[in-house]
C-alpha cells in the first residue's frame, strides 16, 4: 500500500501545481481573437497534456504495485493458515534457519524419507538433538527407505579403537574409508555393556565384542542403532580360541558366530589337546558344539576368510619330532559351516617361514604373505587353484612400497582390491587384483589416541538386529 501512496500523492500535487495556469491559459483564451486562439494550444497546451499523462502514468503504476503487493499479502496470510501462526511472509526462513513452524508441520513419513539418505556422522549427531528424532532410525519407514538406498553408506576397514575406561568404557574408534582416502572418525559408542571390552570380531553392521579377562561372555552391538546382546554363556571354557568369525544372513536377519582352537597344553606334548568348535545361532540364541579339530592340528591365527560357505583358515601341522622338539608346517584347512566338519585343503602354504594371512579377494582365495621385517623379502600374494589346490604367485610388493610401509599392521580385502595398513596407520598401500596394479593409497596421519588396530570390515546397516 506505501508504493500505492506514493505514487498517486505525487500524481495529484502535481496535477494541483498546474491546474491554475491551465485554468488561466483557458480564460485569456476567450478574449483572443481567432488567430491568437488558434495559435495558443500550439505553443501553451503541449506541455500541459504532457503533465497530464505523466500524472496518469503514475497514477496507474501505483495501481499495478500496490496490486502486486496485495496479492503477496494474501499468500503470506494462506501460508499462515496453513502453519499456524507465527510465521512470517517469509515462511520458510526465520532468523535464517527454517521455521520451526514449518519443521513442526511436516509429515513424519518426509522426514523418515528425507533423514534415510543422510551419511552415517550426520544421523548420528542428529540422534543426539531430540528424542524425537532419535527414535526415527528405528521407524519402519526409515529402515525401509535406508534399505533400498543401502550403498549411500560407504564400508569401514580396517578399524581403530581405543577404550577409555575413565568414560564408563566409552567406546573411541575410526574407520578407514575408501572412497574418501581418509580415516573417518565414527559416531563413539556411550554402552556400559561395552565397558573395557574389544573387538574381536564384525560382519553385516554387526560387531562382536569379548572381555579378555572374561572370553566366556560375548556382546553384539549395531554401532549404529545402539542395540545389543550379550550372548548366554558357552559350553565350554575358552582359554582363548584362535579363530572368531562372525556369519550373517541378511535375508534371515540373523548371524552366526564360529569359534574355534586349542585348550592350553604342555609345550614338549606330541598332542594337542583340541576342542570342539562351539556356534553360537541368533535365531536360536544358544551355543551348539559342532566338529572337533583334528589331533594334528593347532590353530595359531585369528584371520579367516569364507567362501561358499566354507571357512578357511592357517594351522601347523606336526610333522616328525625328535628326542627334544616337533617339527611342523603350515597347511590350510576349512570348516563346513553347514555340515560342521572341518577338512584340510591344501597340506603346504607358500612359505612357512613367514606370517600368512587368507583373504577372499574377488571371488578367489588369496594368501598374503608378509615379510618379517623391513630389511626381508618383500610381501608376496598367492591364488589358491580351486581345482588342483596348488599356489600359484600372484604378485610382488614394489620394493619401493616395502621400505615405505615398514611393519605390517594388518590386511582388508575391499571387492577386488587388498589393503594392506602399516602397524601405525600412516601407509596405506592397496593391490588391485582386476588391473593388476599397485598403488600408495594414503599417507594421512591417523589419529595417535587410538590403540587397537583391527581387520574388521565394519558396513553400517541399521536394519541389523544384534
Amino acid at each position: 500500500m506505501l508504493d500505492f501512496c506514493v505514487f498517486v500523492s505525487v500524481g495529484f500535487v502535481l496535477a494541483l501545481l498546474r491546474l491554475p495556469n491551465f485554468l488561466e491559459h483557458n480564460s485569456v483564451e476567450s478574449k483572443s481573437d481567432s488567430s491568437a486562439i488558434m495559435a495558443a494550444p500550439n505553443i501553451n497546451l503541449v506541455p500541459q497534456a504532457w503533465l497530464l499523462c505523466v500524472c496518469v502514468l503514475m497514477f496507474l503504476c501505483g495501481c499495478f504495485f500496490s496490486r502486486l503487493k496485495l496479492t503477496a499479502a494474501k499468500g503470506a496470510v494462506r501460508t499462515e493458515a496453513k502453519f499456524g501462526h507465527g510465521v512470517k511472509e517469509q515462511a520458510w526462513m526465520q532468523d535464517g534457519n527454517l521455521d520451526k513452524a514449518i519443521w513442526d508441520a511436516l509429515p513424519e513419513e518426509l522426514l523418515e524419507r528425507v533423514l534415510a539418505y543422510l551419511p552415517l556422522t550426520d544421523l548420528a549427531r542428529l540422534a543426539t538433538v531430540c528424542k524425537r528424532w532419535q527414535s526415527l532410525i528405528h521407524c519402519p519407514l526409515f529402515l525401509q527407505t535406508h534399505a533400498e538406498n543401502s550403498s549411500s553408506w560407504p564400508s569401514y576397514g580396517p578399524v581403530r579403537y581405543s577404550v577409555n575406561l575413565s568414560e564408563n568404557g566409552k567406546f573411541h574408534w575410526s574407520g578407514y574409508c575408501k572412497s574418501t582416502n581418509k580415516w573417518q572418525k565414527l559416531p563413539p559408542l556411550s554402552l556400559p555393556c561395552l565397558a573395557g571390552k574389544k573387538v574381536w570380531s564384525g560382519a553385516g553392521g554387526l560387531l562382536c565384542f569379548y572381555n579378555r579377562d572374561n572370553v566366556g561372555r560375548l556382546t553384539v552391538c549395531n554401532p549404529v542403532t545402539n542395540r545389543w546382546r550379550e550372548l548366554p554363556p558357552m559350553n565350554q571354557k575358552w582359554r582363548w580360541p584362535c579363530v572368531t568369525h562372525m556369519i550373517v544372513d541378511q535375508s534371515r536377519k540373523s548371524y552366526k558366530i564360529i569359534l574355534a582352537g586349542n585348550e592350553a597344553y604342555p609345550r614338549n606334548s606330541i598332542t594337542y589337546r583340541s576342542q570342539s568348535t562351539e556356534v553360537y545361532d541368533s535365531v536360536l540364541d544358544t551355543w551348539q558344539l559342532s566338529g572337533c579339530l583334528p589331533n594334528d592340528l593347532y590353530l595359531d591365527t585369528q584371520d579367516a576368510a569364507l567362501h561358499n560357505g566354507l571357512l578357511y583358515c592357517t594351522a601347523q601341522k606336526t610333522r616328525t619330532q625328535t628326542s627334544d622338539s616337533l617339527s611342523a608346517y603350515d597347511a590350510l584347512i576349512a570348516y563346513d559351516v553347514q555340515r560342521g566338519v572341518w577338512t584340510e585343503v591344501s597340506s603346504q602354504l607358500p612359505d612357512s617361514s613367514a606370517y600368512q594371512t587368507p583373504l577372499l579377494c574377488g571371488g578367489h582365495l588369496v594368501i598374503v604373505v608378509a615379510p618379517l621385517d623391513n630389511d626381508g623379502a618383500e610381501g608376496r600374494f598367492y591364488v589358491l587353484d580351486a581345482k588342483t589346490k596348488n599356489w600359484s604367485l600372484l604378485t610382488i610388493m614394489p620394493q619401493s612400497l616395502h621400505k615405505k610401509l615398514g611393519f605390517w599392521g594388518v590386511c582388508v580385502a575391499h571387492g577386488s582390491q587388498i589393503l594392506v595398513v602399516s602397524d601405525t596407520s600412516t601407509l596405506i598401500v592397496v593391490y588391485d587384483m582386476g588391473e593388476g596394479t599397485w598403488q600408495e593409497l594414503s599417507s594421512h596421519q591417523a589419529d595417535s589416541n587410538f590403540e587397537f588396530l583391527t581387520p574388521t570390515i565394519f558396513s553400517p546397516n541399521v536394519n541389523a538386529i544384534p
